[in-house]
């Protein structure tokens, strides 16, 4: 007998929902630790400890932006996966 792949589509939706909103949510991060990175450039924390930290900041905010655009993909993927066995599913009906 063949093997039964049954692919819940709901779930795969919501897990691309998901994705979505933990990359706004990391881009919403992002945003705010920017702000933190100008203040301390613009001088909250004076001298090289300032600097410091709002490079720190600086490189962050980055690392969270090619997170944030990870998960937008892992979201288009997961998209991708279910139509393709939406077409697999209508493709395979056709032939009973």
């Amino acid at each position: 007998m063949a093997d039964v792949i049954r692919t819940n589509y709901a779930a795969l939706e919501e897990m691309a929902k998901q994705c979505e909103k933990v990359a706004e949510e990391l881009r919403d991060t992002s945003s705010k630790a920017a702000k933190w990175a100008q203040k301390m450039q613009e001088g909250a924390l004076k001298g090289p400890p300032g600097d410091t930290f709002g490079e720190v900041l600086t490189k962050f905010c980055g690392k969270l932006a090619v997170l944030a655009e990870n998960f937008m993909q892992e979201a288009r993927d997961i998209r991708g996966a279910s139509s393709d066995m939406r077409s697999a599913d209508g493709q395979a009906v056709g032939k009973f």
